[in-house]
């Protein structure tokens, strides 16, 4: 039994405004070519790249945990053209582990005989473990058209990935014993299907085209370099993705000089105030407590009410009580005279006011906090989503809110890559290098307000790599690394992911520094990040990608705060959008020197990237002066 997934890859279908045609085509066909031997299910989704890594996803995991044998076929229509919503072939290429190009390629070259526009479709074949992966183009005629040619070796396809040797065994004899059968005395031209392992002949020397053979490795990236905003929105999305998962934390501080542990956390619901605050009437000023009808006079200071003490006087007309700032106004009275509008009259031997005369005329409520007039009881104290810093601390010890609910911090894990890099502490020798990017994102993460689980160095391996991302993956939600996401041969970073279940979304963003960014998401919703290598590409782009992710990940807006300035100097464009790094200083910008991305002076004391355009025909410098936005990265 053959196991198929058909998707349809369709924002029209998927809104439910047009009808799918190609899905229940590719369903009829399947069951016509093997009747009762494949297992259907059919999806539709939308031309979202991370919808359809996302069906596929689902597939391979199926086939990788079926350990009964059963061949697997995931196959999909629509989304391979050249217009910009067709987005199969850039969401599916990554995740393969090999690609058929020879079918790819017989399938357009037969279908170009029928119609020249079939060379507009690029068909993409290839497997993922034991499932093969076949994306078709959206139109039902052309869906037939490579049907027709798929069809004619599918079945034997499904044997190899399946790696069933009984198949693969009947229909190599078979093919041999086809090939045989022609006893002409020339040379028989063989143009049937001759397995090289089954002639007997000696091997041919084959090209390793794999990119640990250096010499055929890729020349120029396949990934397409998406615009930062884009970035950020595959991003953003899949952090919203993950559920918000909630604890209960102490507001109190456990020792001195030690934070409260909630400090830094968000709410994860509303905080409502229980109590009444004030909770009593208090003066505003120091003064005397006065009945406002009496007026200007003498009158005798009959009590004394301090900040923490009641006397529990009833105040009668013609008396006052002297009260402290924030002291209780006794009952009776109804206003506070502040005290440099009154004289001594006289005092007691003690030296106590015993009679005093007041200069002006007040009017009632005068100088009184009414109680509640702070915070009444039900009042918000605070919003869901809010971050507790020291005054939100202070709002809840003065409501004696000990415990709070708050949404939990995503686990961390920082590992930087290379052969290269030893110990910040270490003696290094010629070509190598101390590795700065660690403890430089450690103290960035910490002060924004999270903690590292888990840090790690990867040597330059394959198999290290893997094995390390497999490790951390059982213990953090958040990965972020360091190098082996661009060109170098020991750049192993994007062929691991895959191999531990990443769905790699974007492999290079329109910009600098930063462009090797890599962005991957796995089944259980954990996000990873691949950092390039030089330390201020690493920086610039924790704070462009990674920092968003980490206060979404806690339901905070992640809009960065951005504010003009004026260009301090002249500055020729790049071809991609560049972040310059800067400082504000009392109202003054000034560039941190050379902009290199290696450069880590260039991040000293920075507080603002500068973001500049792209070079066009039309532009290919800024002036001195001129307006440009500044994310602010730092105090100011």
């Amino acid at each position: 039994m053959i196991q198929v997934r058909i998707l349809t890859v369709s924002d029209r279908c998927a809104a439910g405004t047009s009808t799918d045609t190609s899905g229940p085509y590719i369903a009829e066909r399947l069951e016509e070519w093997r009747p009762g031997g494949v297992a259907l299910t059919r999806e539709c989704v939308s031309d979202d790249v991370i919808k359809i890594q996302g069906a596929l996803n689902r597939v391979v995991e199926l086939a990788n945990a079926d350990k009964s044998g059963q061949e697997h076929l995931f196959i999909s229509s629509g989304g391979t053209g050249l217009s910009p919503r067709d987005v199969t072939v850039q969401a599916i290429s990554p995740l393969l582990e090999k690609q058929a190009t020879g079918i790819m390629s017989a399938l357009v070259s037969l279908c170009v005989q029928k119609t020249p526009f079939a060379m507009l479709s690029n068909p993409l074949v290839g497997s993922i473990g034991r499932c093969l992966v076949v994306c078709l183009p959206g139109s039902k005629k052309a869906v037939a058209e490579n049907l027709d040619i798929l069809f004619q070796v599918l079945g034997h396809i499904l044997d190899l990935i399946s790696d069933s040797k009984s198949s693969i065994s009947s229909f190599h004899t078979s093919m041999q014993q086809s090939g045989h059968s022609n006893t002409a005395p020339v040379k028989k031209q063989q143009t049937e299907h001759v397995c090289p392992h089954k002639t007997g002949a000696p091997a041919q020397k084959k090209v390793d085209t794999s990119r640990r053979g250096v010499a055929f490795r890729a020349r120029h990236s396949t990934w397409p370099m998406l615009p930062v905003d884009e970035a950020l929105t595959v991003i953003t999305r899949a952090a919203t993705s993950h559920p918000l998962q909630t604890r209960t934390l102490s507001t109190v501080l456990p020792r001195p000089g030690e934070p409260a542990p909630a400090h830094g956390h968000v709410t994860s619901s509303v905080v409502l105030a229980r109590e009444d605050l004030p909770n009593y009437r208090a003066s505003i000023k120091d003064g005397y407590a006065v009945l406002a009808g009496d007026g200007p006079g003498v009158y005798k200071v009959v009590a004394v009410s301090k900040m923490g003490h009641s006397s529990g006087l009833v105040l009668e007309s013609g008396t006052v009580s002297r009260v402290t700032t924030g002291g209780m106004v006794p009952l009776g009275a109804d206003a506070v005279v502040q005290v440099e509008d009154t004289e001594l009259v006289s005092s007691t031997p003690d030296g106590e006011e015993d009679t005093i005369k007041i200069l002006s005329s007040v009017s009632p409520g005068t100088d009184i906090r009414p109680v509640g007039s702070d915070i009444a009881r039900g009042d918000v104290l605070l919003p869901g989503g809010c971050r507790i810093l020291a005054a939100e601390l202070g709002l809840l010890a003065s409501q004696g809110i000990t415990n709070v609910d708050v949404r939990s911090k995503p686990r961390i894990a920082v590992i930087s890559t290379g052969n290269e890099l030893v110990a910040s502490g270490s003696e290094i020798s010629s070509g190598q290098v101390r590795d700065s990017n660690t403890p430089a994102l450690l103290h960035l993460l910490r002060e924004d307000g999270y903690n590292v689980t888990l840090s790690a160095h990867f040597p330059d391996s394959l198999h290290d790599v893997t094995e390390g991302l497999r490790s951390a993956l059982k213990n953090v939600d958040i990965i972020l690394t360091t190098g082996g996401v661009s060109m170098g041969e020991c750049d192993y970073i994007k062929e691991a992911l895959p191999a531990v279940g990443g769905t790699v979304h974007f492999g290079r963003v329109h910009m600098k520094p930063g462009k090797p960014t890599t962005f991957a998401t796995f089944p259980s919703g954990q996000l990873y990040f691949g950092l390039p290598g030089n330390p201020v590409s690493a920086m610039v782009t924790y704070k462009l990608f990674v920092l968003p992710a980490l206060k979404v990940w806690e339901g905070r807006d992640s809009a960065p705060s951005v504010m003009k300035v004026e260009l301090p100097e002249t500055r020729n464009l790049d071809p991609r959008p560049e972040y310059i790094r800067a400082v504000y200083n009392n109202g003054e910008v000034r560039l941190t020197g050379g902009q290199c991305s290696s450069r880590l002076l260039s991040m000293r004391s920075a507080n603002l990237l500068l973001k500049l355009p792209p070079r066009s025909d039309t532009c290919t410098s800024v002036l001195q002066g001129t307006l440009v936005d500044a994310m602010i990265i730092g105090p100011l």
